[in-house]
């Protein structure tokens, strides 16, 4: 390749750097990503709640929630 030819594809791959990490910094959402409807960790936290309150039911309450 020619030097200006590297150059060019040099400053191009480190400009390309440069934005995905100041995209990865960026706290709010980019437009057109996805966002949870829900924080994780309160579905996880909400998850783990109904887990113990499933395994501490009789099960004859369990078939009426059901």
């Amino acid at each position: 390749m020619t030097r200006t030819r590297d150059f060019h594809r040099f400053h191009r791959w480190t400009a390309k750097l440069r934005r995905r990490s100041l995209r990865s910094a960026l706290p709010e959402p980019r437009e057109g990503e996805l966002q949870p409807t829900h924080p994780v960790r309160d579905v996880r936290c909400r998850e783990w709640q109904r887990d113990q309150l499933h395994d501490l039911m009789e099960p004859e309450e369990l078939e009426a929630v059901s």
